[in-house]
C-alpha cells in the first residue's frame, strides 16, 4: 500500500516517525510534515505566502520532508508537488496528546486527515495519551490495525476515523469502541508574561450530558475510541425546516 504520513507535531515528532519506521516494513511510506510545530492549527493553509519543503534524511526507506507551512499544506504539497502518485491512505499522527470531542475543531492531526478527505483519500488520524512516554504501543496499534480501518472506511473517502488511544496496554485498557465525538466546555483564561505577551490557559469542564457512547467518557474508562468523523458541515435536518421560510 502506498501511504502518506502527516502530523501537526512537527517532522522530527518521535510519533510520525516510529510509525513510519514500522509501516514501511510492508508498504511504501513517505512522510511529509511541518518543519516545526503546529498543534491547534486546524484546517488551515497557506495562501498569500509562499510554502517550500526540503527533503531530509531521517529514515532508511523513507521519503521524508518538512514543509514550512501547516498540517493541510503539507496535504496539498505532497499530493501536488512530492508524490508521484496519489496514496492509498493518508495517516496523520500519531499525535503527542489526545483529539477528543470538541478538541478535533482546532486540530491540525484530526483536520489534516480531513484535507485528505477533500481530496478523496481514505483517512485516519491518530493521537495518544499526552504522558505516554514512548509510540510503542499506538504505532503497533495501527501497524496492526490498518487494514481493517481502510476497509472500514466508506468508499466516497468523505468520512474519516479519529483514533485516541489512551495510557496503558493490552492487559489494561478496556478495549476498542467505535465512538460518537463528545463534547467538551472549557474553562479559559488569558495570562499576561511579561515582556512577550497574553498566553492561553485552558482547563476542560466535561459536558452534564455526556453519554457513554461519546469518545471522552470511553477514552476515560480506557477504551481506545474510534470516532467516525464526516467532511460535510450541512445540518440536513434544520435545513429541511428553513427551506420553505421567506426572507424579505
Amino acid at each position: 500500500m502506498n501511504i502518506l504520513l502527516v502530523n501537526d507535531d512537527g517532522v522530527y515528532s518521535q510519533g510520525i516517525l516510529k510509525l513510519a519506521e514500522k509501516l514501511s516494513a510492508n508498504n511504501t511510506v513517505t512522510v511529509v510534515a511541518p518543519q516545526g510545530q503546529m498543534s491547534g492549527t486546524g484546517h488551515s493553509f497557506t495562501l498569500y505566502e509562499y510554502v517550500n519543503f526540503v527533503e531530509l534524511h531521517l529514515l532508511d526507506k523513507v521519503k521524508c520532508c518538512a514543509v514550512n507551512g501547516t498540517p493541510a499544506d503539507c496535504v496539498k504539497v505532497a499530493l501536488n508537488l512530492i508524490m508521484p502518485k496519489t496514496p492509498d491512505l493518508i495517516i496523520s499522527g500519531i499525535n503527542k496528546g489526545f483529539n477528543l470531542g470538541t478538541d478535533i475543531f482546532y486540530s491540525g492531526t484530526v483536520n489534516s486527515a480531513l484535507e485528505g478527505a477533500v481530496h478523496n483519500i481514505k483517512s485516519i488520524a491518530v493521537s495518544q495519551e499526552y504522558t505516554l512516554e514512548n509510540f510503542d504501543f499506538s504505532s503497533d496499534f495501527i501497524v496492526k490495525n490498518y487494514l481493517r480501518f481502510y476497509d472500514l472506511l466508506p468508499d466516497d473517502a468523505q468520512t474519516i476515523f479519529n483514533i485516541n488511544i489512551p495510557v496503558g496496554n493490552n492487559k489494561d485498557l478496556a478495549g476498542v469502541k467505535f465512538a460518537k465525538l463528545g463534547v467538551k466546555r472549557y474553562d479559559e483564561n488569558y495570562r499576561l508574561e511579561e515582556g512577550f505577551g497574553y498566553r492561553a490557559h485552558c482547563r476542560v469542564i466535561l459536558d452534564e450530558d455526556i453519554s457513554q457512547e461519546d469518545d471522552i467518557w470511553l477514552y476515560d474508562n480506557k477504551y481506545i475510541t474510534v470516532s467516525p468523523v464526516k467532511n460535510d458541515w450541512n445540518n440536513y435536518e434544520y435545513f429541511e425546516k428553513l427551506k420553505g421560510e421567506t426572507i424579505l
